[in-house]
């Protein structure tokens, strides 16, 4: 019999001989992806359907071998992605024809000063084209348009003309060496078997090298922005000015810079660079392409996906308008998601772009492909294998019978499928892992609580005695001290609340939120629960004692009572209070998944979340930014039914028009604001998920 441990040291050793062979075999399949493809697009007469299978085949397997490689040496990944790019060069675009607008590009901005403003169609018989760049001229599609390439671009191909003159191969080499530069800046931020899932994939090197487009410089600067957002702002500005002046797409990235510690230094480098850059072209005349842009953003039409749904039901130009307000919804709900994994962020916002775009283009699948290797989703990889069936188009078929530029309905259908399943399977492990997550988000019980209740009180003489009072009274669990913050009131609020036997402390500096921070301030240690309450004698102490009982027990981080869910008397709430009361609720749910039907001020939590959520505001904003943060954070939070009744004396908020409008604006600032801005939480809340939950307790987990 073989000991435990010979054992255990045998299957160690074959486990990593079988990932040495997968990747070993990966890099031979990626090697012999490219040879092939090379020989092939050097062909007179090259079959699109083998080219597409051999890069569709290649582009499925490496990736694959690579994930089964648990192990591999950085510098073996970038060693061989430098020899894949070296043999690419040997290759033709067969079935592409852009890099003739790039070429030509790069002569007029050298001769004439500008590309933009002058169709390559104005150059016909033109004498001043030279004899070299004829050919050029002759092979530029859609003549009659101006190019649609952005100033960065348009610099780089100035670039490699003046070096290389009309010959493809400069192209080639700037793109590639973009590239391997992009390959060295991921391996030192990730796993090197985790960059070989992009360096080494076939439809990387063919889309930047053989096929020679552009889109990787744009990827490459969002890259360096993204991991130099924290650190240094400024260069993060300029880079992402560089990916949005190389192509505007990039502009879908750009809220990430709100999430930068010096997010107004990014922004201001952001604008002020891409600014400068068209402004280098604009003045030489021509103006600056967008014209051009605005021709392909509201004409262009190929291998649609998620357009071709809206297309049918509604009329064309109808249809990119709902493509462009779906796209904007969902890019900026995703960029509210992101939490602090910005890269699984980026390839949900590209992948929306390209869901709903008229036209889609496999090397658009570039822009996102960076950022999916941290990811575990599969659908990008998947891509790369169903989008080169889009080559399969009645031109490059030579098929009569099928329009040149419509792609081939077997070939459709193939793209459509693959993308189809590795979406679903996405779909159903996030779905698993998410009801994972919830079963083991309950909170850890308070065996002694020692409750805190926080007042903020301005001119509310007339009701602080009975809340205090009311509260005092009803056994809220572990009660220790009643603190009313005097918010600088001019009658006897003060007097009243201490008497009643609350503690007083005073802020001058008037505001709810500041109010509310003031009070925390004054906690003594050993609280380890807070309640916060209002002074004006609207709500019932008694719904006090079950939502500091459900933080007690351990069945919420944070427990909010509820005036939707209870009774209201007549009058208690104006239609303005309701109606944004509705809309905050409503808008967390679609943007953090975490449902409320209130911002009740009446809420009990827990001291170590409270100080975790970092609270900032000083007024109106208070109640939704605890909230926002709860969720972000991911606390578990219920909502118990609370009663609510007139108050007593005239409300700061609802007592006049200034006042609700000033709220209602304040809060939803509040809500886009924490879309936006990085959390200034560390991260999610872990928890051992010892309790069983109590059913009868509505959660705000959808």
């Amino acid at each position: 019999m073989i000991p435990v441990s010979q054992a255990a040291r045998s299957e160690a050793k074959t486990s990593r001989s079988a990932a040495l062979a997968a990747g070993l075999t990966a890099g031979i399949l990626a090697l012999a992806s490219i040879t092939l493809l090379v020989w092939f697009s050097r062909q007179s007469q090259t079959d699109a359907v083998t080219y597409v299978l051999i890069l569709a085949a290649g582009s499925a397997a490496v990736p694959m071998l690579v994930h089964k490689a648990q192990r591999i040496d950085g510098r073996a990944v970038f060693a061989l992605a430098v020899l894949l790019h070296m043999v690419a060069l040997a290759g033709v675009p067969a079935f592409e024809d852009d890099y003739y607008r790039f070429i030509w590009d790069g002569w007029v901005s050298l001769s004439q000063g500008t590309p933009y403003g002058t169709a390559p169609a104005a150059f016909y018989g033109s004498s001043i084209v030279p004899a070299e760049m004829q050919g050029i001229l002759d092979g530029v599609n859609n003549p009659d348009v101006p190019t649609i390439y952005g100033p960065v671009l348009q610099i780089l191909f100035l670039g490699t003309h003046a070096i290389a003159g009309s010959d493809l191969t400069g192209l080639k080499i700037a793109f590639a060496i973009v590239n391997l530069v992009l390959i060295a800046v991921l391996l030192r931020s990730y796993p090197a078997q985790r960059v070989a899932l992009y360096a080494w994939n076939p439809f990387v090197i063919t889309e930047i090298v053989l096929h020679v487009h552009p889109d990787g410089v744009m990827v490459a600067m969002l890259v360096a922005g993204n991991a130099l957002l924290h650190r240094y702002p400024l260069a993060a500005g300029l880079f992402f000015a560089g990916a949005a002046g190389a192509k505007l797409v990039a502009l879908a990235a750009w809220p990430i810079l709100l999430r930068s510690r010096g997010r107004a230094v990014a922004i201001a480098a952001a604008i002020v660079a891409l600014t400068g850059a068209y402004a280098f072209f604009a003045a030489r005349g021509g103006g600056l392409g967008l014209d051009a842009t605005s021709t392909f953003a509201r004409e262009w039409l190929f291998n649609p996906l998620g357009f071709d749904l809206l297309q049918a039901l509604m009329p064309g130009d109808l249809a990119r308008l709902a493509a462009a307000a779906i796209a904007t919804f969902a890019i900026i709900w995703l960029h509210s998601r992101a939490g602090r994994s910005l890269e699984n962020g980026l390839v949900g916002i590209f992948g929306v772009v390209l869901l709903f775009a008229p036209a889609v283009n496999p090397w658009y699948l570039l822009w996102l492909l960076p950022f999916a290797i941290r990811s575990r989703m599969i659908w990008p990889f998947a891509a790369c294998v169903a989008l080169p069936f889009s080559y399969l188009t009645g031109y490059n078929l030579d098929d009569a019978a099928i329009d040149p530029f419509a792609v081939h309905g077997v070939a459709k259908g193939v793209e459509l499928a693959i993308l189809a399943a590795a979406l679903a399977w996405d779909m159903y492990r996030a779905r698993g892992a998410s009801g994972a997550r919830i079963d083991a988000d309950l909170s850890p019980q308070i065996a002694e609580p020692r409750t805190a209740v926080i007042i903020p009180a301005l001119n509310e003489a007339l009701s602080v005695g009975p809340v205090v009072i009311g509260l005092s009274h009803v056994g809220i669990p572990g009660l220790a001290t009643i603190i009313v913050v005097d918010n600088g009131s001019n009658d006897d609020t003060a007097t009243i609340a201490r008497k009643a036997g609350a503690r007083v402390v005073h802020e001058p500096v008037r505001g709810y939120g500041q109010a509310c921070l003031t009070g925390l301030a004054h906690l003594p240690d050993d609280i380890n629960l807070v309640l916060f309450a209002d002074a004006d004698g609207a709500d019932e102490p008694t719904d006090a004692v079950r939502l500091v009982a459900d933080v007690a027990s351990g069945h919420a981080d944070m427990a909010i009572g509820s005036r939707m869910l209870g009774q209201m008397e007549a009058g208690a709430m104006t239609p303005p209070q309701r109606f944004g009361n509705w809309l905050a609720p409503a808008l967390i749910r679609i943007i953090w998944g975490m449902r409320f039907t209130d911002l009740g001020p009446l809420r009990a939590i827990r001291r170590d979340a409270l100080e975790r959520l970092c609270m900032t505001d000083r007024d109106f904003g208070w109640t939704v930014e605890m909230q926002v943060r709860a969720a972000r954070i991911g606390l578990v939070c219920t909502e118990r039914p609370a009663r609510y009744r007139r108050r007593i004396g005239v409300s700061k908020i609802s007592g006049t028009l200034s006042g609700v409008m000033k709220a209602g604006t304040k809060i939803l600032f509040v809500v886009a604001r924490e879309a936006f801005v990085a959390p200034p939480f560390d991260r999610p809340v872990e928890r051992p998920g010892s309790l069983a939950p109590d059913r009868s307790i509505a959660p705000c987990v959808a």
